[in-house]
């Protein structure tokens, strides 16, 4: 990626292969009287006091969308951190600086070739950094999907491995939950996947365990879950709420095609059990929790983080998600700030940019 300058930024196709298909989370409501294509708002904003305003961050010269993924907010610091995923670097800047620059932080050696492959996962808790990338390719596991630690001295510790990662919905998206455990979103395309006969999955592992640790399945069967987070409660894994995508045929009948879903990963140990969306597919990239308690999800397909309101029903494996708004423009991930400050990678006039929200 060539940088540009500060307030914007941009980056290969993240979601390429998949975005061909529906992909999906789980919008699905049975509200009397919802007519529009999701259950709630519509494309109404969201309504607040102080009406935040949406700028530009840092606008990214060259590539294409979907270069630019795991964005973590660094509090301390005020500052944000996103991985390249076609070159491996993890770069900063701060939000608060407007003559910065972003800084590198860290480079991985990755395998880029075909699609989704790369840098694809990043998380940090208590200072400890954790990424999710392919290798390059080798004749004894072709771009090998491993989940590391990255040392003080830049050496990474292997966690977890999924084997060989195909091109496209091999997912990768790594978060930590409620209970320090490092959640990761594994897709269909992979060798765990082959080896495992379960499809993708999101797996709970121990972050401070080697690449041979006996990885939890939380919850299996999905396609490419990109859009997924942990939120507070569930026994130690959070309230895990996901939005997989959706690519080619339906994993359970081939003469149909997949369609995405939305659930509670920590709920429903099966993707099967998740309420298909009956709206138009918006590609998932990524899920975090708003400021006020809600669910911002970004979509690929449509370059927007919209908000959504959690609700239980009678059945208490059914929890619901409705469709409160439209935040601002995200295509392939978010973050936010302890202050309610967002930042979005996403799709501009100019290009891919980092968008910033206050």
């Amino acid at each position: 990626m060539v940088l540009g300058t500060v307030r914007a930024m941009g980056g290969g196709s993240l979601l390429g292969g998949v975005v061909g298909g529906a992909l999906g989370l789980f919008v699905f409501a049975l509200l009397a009287g919802c007519d529009s294509g999701e259950y709630g708002a519509g494309d109404t904003a969201v309504a607040v006091a102080d009406e935040p305003t949406v700028s530009t961050l840092f606008d990214f010269v060259d590539g294409a969308p979907g270069e630019v993924v795991g964005l973590v907010a660094n509090d301390a610091e005020r500052r944000i951190e996103w991985a390249d995923r076609l070159d491996g670097t993890i770069r900063s800047l701060s939000i608060d600086d407007p003559e910065a620059e972003p800084e590198v932080v860290a480079t991985i050696d990755v395998g880029t070739e075909g699609e989704q492959r790369g840098l694809v996962g990043h998380a940090v808790l208590d200072d400890r950094r954790f990424v999710a990338f392919t290798r390059p390719d080798t004749a004894d596991t072709p771009f090998e999907l491993v989940v590391a630690e990255i040392m003080s001295d830049g050496e990474i510790r292997p966690v977890f491995s999924a084997g060989a990662a195909g091109s496209g919905a091999i997912g990768g998206p790594i978060e930590f939950s409620d209970g320090g455990q490092l959640l990761v979103g594994i897709g269909r395309n992979t060798g765990w996947d082959g080896d495992s006969g379960v499809g993708g999955a999101i797996l709970a592992l121990d972050p401070d365990a080697g690449v041979n640790q006996g990885e939890r399945i939380v919850s299996q069967g999905y396609t490419n879950p990109w859009a997924f987070t942990s939120l507070t409660g569930g026994g130690g894994i959070g309230l895990v709420w996901v939005w997989d995508n959706a690519a080619g045929a339906d994993p359970l009948d081939e003469s149909v095609d997949d369609i995405e879903r939305i659930g509670r990963a920590d709920l429903q140990v099966d993707r099967q059990q998740m309420r298909r969306i009956e709206f138009a597919g918006r590609a998932p990239s990524d899920m975090v929790e708003l400021p006020d308690g809600r669910l911002g999800v970004c979509g690929f397909l449509d370059n927007e983080m919209r908000a959504y309101e959690m609700f239980d029903t009678d059945d208490p494996l059914q929890p619901i998600l409705v469709r409160a708004g439209t935040i601002m423009p995200c295509l392939t991930g978010a973050a936010v700030f302890d202050d309610g400050t967002i930042v979005t990678a996403a799709q501009t006039d100019a290009g891919e940019a980092l968008l910033i929200r206050r």
